[in-house]
């Protein structure tokens, strides 16, 4: 069974070529990593965050994630968590398709990591309804195939919990799975939504500061003390845990913008970063 795409045509184009074409000027753009990426930055990374809007509002930052990860050496699988809008399925669910599709082709699920999750903890399940309407996972998937110059497979993981509780364990989990494959988690995620420019960045770039500093704790209290509406908290709190179960480097901030910068209405924007870990 393949997963087919939910948003092509939404939140980016059904056509292969325009899509393409689409990547290739965010990548180019004013806000896109062409030509900016520091030749010494290192080129082992396990792992990104990265926006999942419209390619034409957050494309910009996501090219920095995914010109970094164009430079490393071969993995085996990309560890997608994206969060459930949507409200269907379960607490962290795994697909059950073969291969997921863009227009840009199909790339293959990780099917022993399903099963490998699937039997490491009960907060996993295969569930279908979180992704059959859900971008947070699919808008990455048109980079890697853009950006990524190697074979690869996917575990896409819808997160309906986003709880610390849930996202220890899920760094756990892919700690154990780090020793047997080769893997990169992109933490799916957008920053505040709909506040003034002004106030979106001083909110953004405290969670930030605690993201690259891997104080996963504080980030989850930050974001509830100042009602900070970041939609995947949980993607990026599993990839924190990772890092520091396995005494990972800090972070580094590739890309902040805000759509503002997009499209020039400061007042209600959403903000979007792209964040590499190196290993």
């Amino acid at each position: 069974m393949d997963r087919l795409p939910a948003v092509a045509g939404y939140f980016y184009p059904e056509n292969k070529n325009e899509l393409d074409s689409l990547i290739n000027k965010v990548f180019e753009s004013e806000i896109g990593a062409a030509g900016k990426i520091d030749q010494d930055f290192p080129t082992k990374i396990n792992g990104v965050v990265c926006p999942h809007a419209g390619i034409i509002f957050s494309g910009g930052v996501a090219s920095w994630a995914y010109a970094v990860l164009s430079r490393i050496d071969p993995i085996d699988t990309f560890i997608i968590i994206g969060p459930n809008h949507r409200g269907l399925g379960r607490r962290a669910s795994l697909s059950s398709a073969e291969s997921w599709i863009t227009p840009l082709g199909k790339v293959e699920v990780d099917q022993e990591m399903v099963d490998f999750f699937l039997s490491s903890s009960a907060i996993f399940t295969i569930d279908d309804r979180a992704h059959q309407f859900e971008h947070s996972c699919e808008i990455q998937i048109p980079f890697l195939q853009h950006f990524i110059p190697f074979s690869f497979k996917i575990c896409p993981i819808s997160l309906l919990d986003q709880t610390l509780e849930t996202v220890q364990i899920i760094g756990q989990v892919i700690n154990q799975i780090s020793q047997q494959k080769k893997i990169v988690i992109i933490a799916s995620t957008d920053f505040t939504h709909y506040e003034s420019d002004t106030v979106a960045r001083e909110k953004d770039l405290i969670c930030i500061d605690n993201i690259i500093r891997l104080d996963g704790e504080e980030f989850f209290h930050c974001i509830h003390r100042k009602k900070i509406s970041i939609c995947g908290p949980g993607g990026v709190g599993a990839l924190i845990e990772f890092q520091k179960n396995r005494h990972s480097f800090r972070g580094t901030l590739l890309c902040y913008a805000t759509s503002g910068d997009i499209n020039g209405q400061y007042d209600q924007v959403v903000g979007y970063a792209a964040i590499a870990f190196p290993q």
